[in-house]
């Protein structure tokens, strides 16, 4: 968005000093000049949007460099305040027959002028708009410089038929109005309201206002006033949520042992959100392709966040996927019985403890092999008084696998068979059945 430009005059470089700054941290850019002369000279070589002058400097005064610009036919238009320290009526009155829009008397408040600037840049625009409109011309600028709001009171205020085009994030949309009543609104897949109180959330992109007749249909019953008050709430109510939150670029993704804990109190009306949780969307484009309207999506998201059901990952980056991508195929997934809750073969088997893991798999010793030390972990040495580690041990046959391990792993997925009693687990780590037992001791 390109800052608006200022040009800012006064005699005095500690005032002018103080009122550069000030304005720059509004938002401002901002030229100084140091006297009439100079004025002319930078204007000459860059229009300003706005002058602001002091009234008494050596050469030519604040009065003569008014009557001069607004002599100008490119700069007949160019708003302009008078800063002074005389306080009388006639040096107002001298000022205002100059064509000045506003005077402003020493001592000045940052706050004031800072305000005073936004109204007059605001009222410029909206003339520019109305001279364009009149000579069929399309009107566009930035929403930094014009808001939405503003906007929409001016097609309201002049009871204008047209349409409004804007770029917002990106996405096209669109707004109608007919006699000045706004009857429709559009933003990517969304309609109507959710689509209007969406925009009015946006504060950079551009916009285009094309006047005249349309043949969109009346969508939106409430009235213009109606649908700014309740948008207004809306914002403030974003903004209370989004504080209790983590920026709007966070990505998160769910927490699948909490919700399967959980799962008996969501709603089904929630699955597609949850489907949305993929660890790549940010937030906001999480909300952006939510099915609810923004403040339903941002509530559902806050009550996940807060009761642990999704967590963050990061900052939104491509990366690989670790979880289905179906999450209503996980959720219909239950326990199975009979035969089907067999272990499947070792392949399938070491493949699925080694995603659970995350660590490479070891691969199955050949029948008839004898078991290295490295591959038995240090708590199942064998106790005092049975065979040392490094004694021979029968091999596992060909296709068998340690349920133990992926029970450890996953608990909740590898239960016992149906008819059949889960091992109760042992306070003393033990080696595995598949080891075999050791070798008695001699006498």
């Amino acid at each position: 968005m390109a800052k608006q430009h200022l040009l800012l005059v006064d005699g005095d470089p500690k005032s002018l000093r103080v009122m550069e700054v000030s304005l720059k941290k509004a938002g401002f850019s901002v030229t100084t000049a140091v006297s009439g002369d100079d004025a002319l000279q930078k204007v000459a070589i860059s229009s300003p949007d706005l002058v602001i002058s002091d009234t008494k400097m050596t050469g030519i005064d604040g009065y003569e460099l008014c009557r001069r610009l607004k002599e100008d036919e490119r700069f007949k238009n160019l708003p302009f305040i008078f800063l002074t320290a005389q306080k009388s009526v006639e040096h107002k009155l001298k000022g205002l027959e100059l064509g000045v829009e506003d005077y402003l008397t020493k001592p000045i408040y940052i706050k004031e002028i800072v305000a005073r600037v936004k109204i007059l840049l605001s009222k410029r625009e909206k003339e520019r708009m109305e001279r364009e409109r009149k000579e069929g011309k399309a009107f566009s600028g930035n929403l930094g410089d014009m808001g939405v709001v503003d906007l929409v009171q001016t097609f309201e205020m002049g009871r204008k038929t047209g349409t409004m085009r804007l770029k917002v994030g990106g996405k096209d949309a669109r707004v109608f109005f007919r006699d000045g009543k706004l009857i429709d609104a559009e933003l990517g897949r969304l309609k109507g309201e959710n689509a209007f109180y969406r925009l009015l959330n946006a504060n950079e992109g551009t916009f285009e206002l094309e006047f005249g007749p349309h043949d969109r249909d009346d969508r939106l019953q409430m009235s213009t006033q109606g649908l700014l008050m309740e948008g207004m709430r809306r914002i403030d109510e974003w903004g209370r949520m989004l504080e209790q939150l983590p920026p709007l670029s966070t990505v998160f993704e769910i927490d699948y042992q909490q919700l399967a804990e959980r799962l008996a109190e969501i709603p089904d009306e929630i699955n597609g959100l949850l489907r949305l949780f993929d660890g790549q969307r940010s937030l906001e484009a999480l909300i952006d392709d939510s099915d609810f309207d923004d403040l339903a999506a941002l509530g559902i998201v806050s009550k996940l966040f807060f009761e642990g059901l999704i967590r963050e990952v990061g900052e939104s980056k491509p990366h690989r996927e670790t979880k289905p991508k179906d999450i209503e195929q996980w959720l219909l997934a239950g326990p199975k019985s009979g035969k089907e809750s067999e272990p499947a073969p070792a392949e399938a088997a070491q493949h699925v403890a080694q995603e659970a893991a995350g660590s490479p798999g070891v691969e199955e010793p050949p029948a008839g092999a004898a078991v290295q030390e490295a591959a038995q972990p240090a708590q199942w040495s064998a106790p005092e008084g049975q065979a040392p580690a490094d004694a021979p041990v029968e091999a596992p046959a060909a296709g068998a696998v340690d349920t133990g391990s992926l029970e450890a792993a996953h608990p909740a997925q590898w239960a016992a068979p149906e008819g059949e009693s889960p091992a109760e687990p042992s306070t003393q780590p033990e080696a595995p059945a598949a080891l075999g037992s050791a070798p008695p001791q001699e006498a």
